[in-house]
């Protein structure tokens, strides 16, 4: 593929492109990497607004799970879109798969270290270089970095997904979303730090939206189109998340409503920065690719450099 440039910013986007398009509409879908929850809201909302229809297109969002390959899905022609990390997508390329990342919601990574209120930790370093366990998932390449950048590393214990064995042990650090466990302890009452570990200088891309290389090739208007409407559907969401949390909340009885109103509003400075105030939601800078293929080779979770010309596109 060749190398593939900023073509167009929203902000230069001729009124004809935001137009309802005539003819049979396009059917793709987007396979989420979870349940739905506010982390999906734009896409969402660029349904309840009808914004994919104004681009011509039928979108089927499918549910995320534990469990869901949405990288491979996505990789095999399974799925026109899906949510992914930008680790794995990376990791994915490296072993042949051709994915292209062509739209980022978190411009910060909402990964996080939480702790009880009564840690005496006030840095991430801290946290890390503390007495307490720190429970992660095992093969995460951001445990790697912050051994290498803050040293040694911290007893660490198996991340169980439930909220239990935090609650028990005040002396535990766990990862978290920033915008979703702390939300529920906080509705339960319970007063945590947390740790974005971006902080560290390790800052992926998150909730990135990708699409199979060749797909983008034969089909680059239709993507083109998606994210115009996606982009929008996120304008919406972050000005009046509460106009479509009952939406997702039907999708999602486990978690309320109240978590969702507070969830959005914790992930909103994770989506917007000083970046996409200038160049539009979801558009992505070359040299934090750069930068990432660099760390992740350093860590030795790859090994080579990628060429970040060919691992996204703002389109």
């Amino acid at each position: 593929m060749t190398s593939i440039r900023l073509l167009l910013v929203l902000g230069s986007v001729p009124f004809f492109a935001l137009s309802v398009r005539a003819g049979e509409p396009d059917r793709v879908r987007i396979q989420l990497d979870w349940v739905p929850e506010p982390e999906f809201g734009g896409i969402y909302a660029a349904q309840a607004r009808g914004e994919f229809r104004k681009e011509n297109l039928e979108v089927e969002v499918l549910k995320g799970s534990a469990g869901v390959a949405t990288p491979q899905l996505v990789a095999n022609g399974q799925v026109e879109f899906g949510i992914v990390a930008a680790e794995q997508l990376l990791a994915v390329r490296e072993r042949g798969g051709a994915l292209v990342a062509v739209y980022a919601v978190f411009q910060k990574n909402p990964l996080s270290l939480m702790v009880h209120a009564e840690n005496p930790a006030h840095t991430l370093e801290e946290v890390w270089r503390g007495k307490g366990p720190v429970a992660v998932e095992p093969g995460q390449a951001f445990v790697r970095f912050l051994s290498t950048r803050y040293g040694g590393t911290p007893r660490l214990v198996p991340y169980q997904g439930a909220l239990a064995t935090f609650e028990a042990d005040p002396t535990l650090a766990q990862q978290c979303y920033a915008s979703a466990e702390p939300v529920e302890l906080e509705r339960r009452g319970q007063k945590v730090k947390v740790f974005p570990v971006a902080d560290s200088g390790f800052d992926p891309y998150n909730g990135v939206v990708a699409v199979n290389g060749r797909y983008l090739a034969e089909h680059g208007d239709l993507v083109h189109r998606f994210v115009l409407a996606l982009r929008r559907g996120w304008q919406a969401y972050l000005a009046e998340p509460t106009a479509f949390d009952p939406g997702i909340a039907a999708l999602n009885p486990a978690m309320s409503r109240e978590a969702m109103d507070l969830a959005a509003v914790k992930q909103q400075p994770f989506i917007e920065s000083d970046f996409t105030r200038r160049h539009g939601l979801g558009t992505m800078d070359p040299k934090r690719w750069a930068e990432l293929g660099r760390q992740l080779k350093d860590l030795g979770a790859l090994k080579d450099e990628p060429d970040a010309a060919k691992v996204f596109t703002n389109p």
